[in-house]
């Protein structure tokens, strides 16, 4: 309509008519524009927020699952001291040593819940994130998986394939019945059972320690065993540090001002 007026008015030569017209015009499509890019930057804002919620969710539920495997890991680490120590005796108690060395070569996993930050960084979405967020956490934490490549190296470790090589499968099989892990509803291991029970004859536990004892590998392998777990350990409370503080981080924008 407006645009009818405006050829009306040139062709009549009526040149005020025409110059508040097409500032009329030039207004309201600066005004579109500006109401297009006030309702994506809403949208971008809304989006951000969004995120933030999502990856809040995502490392809360890491640091469930990353503090029950240092706790997991721990025991893991005193049973290799523990079989590290039964070794070293002339006579040791053959059940403690046939448990403890099993129980030394134990691993578990708690992968990342990191498919929000991959949808950040897929999308170009950093930018969408509140200025205040501190990236560098998230970075370090989600840019290694500590939790699978622990899993990895302890999976192929020397000294798990000497240890279950020589254990007999009768006896692994009684040691998982009544002696395995402590397992919640989430899948999150929480520790060793206790009491650990095995319903195995004196004569086998004594045939399995011998066994344990007088192959060379299992005590040279032990000390790398230990190394490892103590690394692992290391590199997960390092990982929790990471997601506390993101989580803080995070928090804090998230509450209302």
């Amino acid at each position: 309509m407006i645009l009818q007026r405006l050829a009306t008015s040139i062709r009549k030569q009526d040149w005020f008519t025409v110059l508040i017209e097409t500032l009329i015009v030039v207004f309201g499509v600066f005004i579109g524009i500006q109401l297009g890019n006030w309702n994506e930057s809403r949208a971008g804002q809304r989006l951000g927020e969004e995120y933030v919620e999502r990856l809040i969710v995502d490392l809360r539920a890491d640091l469930y699952g990353a503090q029950n495997l240092a706790h997991y890991y721990a025991e893991v680490l005193e049973a290799v001291i523990e079989t590290d120590r039964l070794l070293s005796l002339p006579d040791p108690d053959e059940r403690d040593l046939v448990i403890n060395a099993y129980r030394a070569t134990e691993i578990a996993l708690w992968p990342q819940s990191k498919a929000t930050w991959e949808q950040i960084v897929s999308s170009g979405h950093l930018s969408l994130l509140p200025d205040r967020v501190d990236l560098e956490p998230l970075n370090l934490y989600f840019g290694y998986d500590q939790s699978y490549e622990t899993y990895e190296v302890l999976e192929n470790s020397d000294y798990r394939k000497v240890v279950r090589s020589l254990i007999p499968i009768t006896v692994q099989m009684e040691i998982r019945a009544g002696c395995s892990d402590i397992v919640d509803n989430l899948g999150s291991v929480q520790g060793f059972v206790d009491p650990c029970d095995i319903n195995v004859s004196p004569e086998v536990l004594a045939a399995t320690a011998e066994r344990l004892k007088s192959d060379s590998r299992v005590i040279e392998a032990l000390g790398f065993q230990f190394s490892e777990l103590q690394s692992a350990l290391n590199n997960l409370n390092g990982n929790i540090g990471y997601i506390e503080k993101s989580i803080s981080t995070l928090s804090d924008i998230e509450a209302p001002e």
